[in-house]
């Protein structure tokens, strides 16, 4: 397949180094993989003939050591950034067997771009006294999973207030060497999900993501640092199932590839088409993403293509170059600071109801936010005289207090005479709750020296007596 016929690339130019308060559009390159043996053995490559044009920004041809040229070019313009606080991100994309894990991680005699990524920036931090530090991680089965740890760890997704993504649980490794780099890093290697597929021996099953944070001291000596993060994601590939006859888990697996890919489709139409809902959260991957499409990164999209695949070549193209209009804004490293001014509520809404004629609710806010409402001065509680209590007066309060509750009860025998027919059991039943109340008082003034509390809680024992009594007259009238 002559893949160049239908690739219009633009002139093959290095991306430009971050600048501040800058718009920049994602930079979409292409990379064809040479021929694997076993595909030159076979011969059998899709040979349809078919015309057609992408625009993209740089395209590099089947040569051998074409990852060293998309570093010199396209990914180590990005670094110098990293060290005044901007952000970078670099994935690569396309179907399964298209050389997405080769580009990315590369072999030990020929390495990828995270390990060219890294020498480099370690290389930059011995004259500037920076520090880095290493996380890597893999979103399987739309579950986010820390590579650096021993022992299997989810960690969060979740976004502040400012719309920017944070990992919650991920571990940061500091990394002082290239030695240091590896040995990390082929750990991480290990613990990532792959498997044996139709098409491929060694399927990468999750996407991986490996960021890359420079931590930089300010010049003004203040003390304080600057961060830049860089991340390098190795996207999982799409997979037709039909011809990787997948089953069980494998197909599992691939389904939530396909369903992550699709989503992040979805993202490149909603931002090339400017529609109101952006949909990031239909996937961890795109949420992850959403800071390198209409961000606050700048972004490189390296698109890998298989040459002996026609189709999937068009249809990675093509979205490839729909994502090569999305516009990011890559803001200035000393973020502005939120005004801290106090906002009286109260005034915002006392003036709006006035402005629409409501004056008597703005004054019911007036009489609410006084301040006499609510708060007892301490001069008044202090300057409040402790009552002395008579233990003679009170007992004779006590004896006028039964004598007008007997009153009442007397009273409440009119009404029930008037409602009920057996007037007499009702008479009967009241006359001997008030002499239970009587012996109730005599035992009290036999005490003598009982306070005003035994007597009270005399009375409230009859009174739920008499509730009884009414329950049981009522009750059977209405069976």
């Amino acid at each position: 397949m002559e893949v160049g016929r239908f690739l219009d690339s633009t002139s093959a130019t290095p991306a430009k180094s971050a600048n501040p308060n800058s718009i920049s559009k994602v930079r979409v390159v292409v990379r064809v993989r040479p021929f694997l043996p076993r595909e030159i053995a076979a011969g059998n490559g899709d040979q349809t003939p078919r015309n057609e044009c992408y625009r993209l920004d740089s395209f590099f041809a089947q040569e051998d050591n074409n990852v060293g040229r998309i570093f010199s070019r396209e990914v180590c313009p990005l670094i110098p950034g990293l060290f005044h606080g901007c952000n970078a991100t670099v994935f690569a994309y396309g179907a399964t067997g298209s050389g997405k894990t080769y580009t990315m991680q590369g072999t030990d005699e020929m390495p990828g771009l995270m390990p060219l990524a890294m020498s480099k920036i370690l290389s930059m931090c011995q004259s500037t006294g920076s520090s880095v530090e290493l996380s890597y991680y893999e979103v399987y089965m739309d579950r986010c999973y820390d590579l650096l740890e021993i022992k299997a760890k989810e960690i969060t997704v979740l976004d502040d207030k400012d719309g920017q993504i944070h990992l919650r649980g991920l571990s940061r490794v500091p990394v002082k060497s290239l030695s240091e780099f590896y040995e990390a890093f082929s750990c991480g290697i290990q613990r990532r999900k792959t498997a044996h597929t139709g098409l491929n021996d060694v399927s990468s099953r999750s996407h991986g993501v490996l960021v890359i944070a420079v931590s930089t001291p300010h010049d003004d000596g203040s003390g304080d640092f600057v961060t830049g993060k860089l991340n390098l994601i190795d996207l999982a590939g799409n997979e037709d199932n039909r011809r990787t006859f997948n089953e069980g888990i494998r197909l599992q697996e691939s389904a939530k590839i396909n369903q992550s890919l699709f989503a992040l489709s979805n993202v490149i139409y909603a931002l090339n088409n400017n529609l109101s809902r952006v949909p990031y959260r239909e996937s961890k991957l795109t949420r992850i993403l959403q800071d390198s499409l209409g961000g606050m990164s700048q972004a490189l999209m390296i698109t890998c293509l298989n040459p002996g695949e026609y189709q999937e070549s068009v249809h990675t193209v093509s979205l490839a170059a729909r994502s090569r209009h999305i516009t990011n804004f890559v803001p200035s490293a000393h973020k502005q600071e939120t005004p801290k001014v106090k906002v009286d509520m109260e005034a915002k809404l006392r003036a709006w109801l006035e402005s629409r004629g409501k004056t008597k609710s703005a004054r019911r806010i007036e009489a609410f936010s006084s301040p006499l409402l609510g708060k007892t001065p301490s001069s008044s509680i202090a300057n409040v005289k402790k009552p002395n209590i008579n233990l003679s007066s009170m007992k004779s309060k006590v004896n006028t207090n039964r004598s007008a509750c007997t009153a009442k009860e007397r009273k409440i025998t009119i009404p029930m005479r008037n409602i009920f027919d057996n007037e007499s059991v009702v008479d009967s039943n009241l006359e001997n709750v008030q002499f239970a109340a009587k012996d109730n008082k005599q035992e009290g003034n036999a005490g003598g020296g009982g306070s005003i509390f035994e007597s009270n809680t005399s009375l409230h024992d009859t009174f739920p007596l008499c509730i009884d009594l009414l329950l049981t007259m009522i009750l059977p009238r209405f069976k």
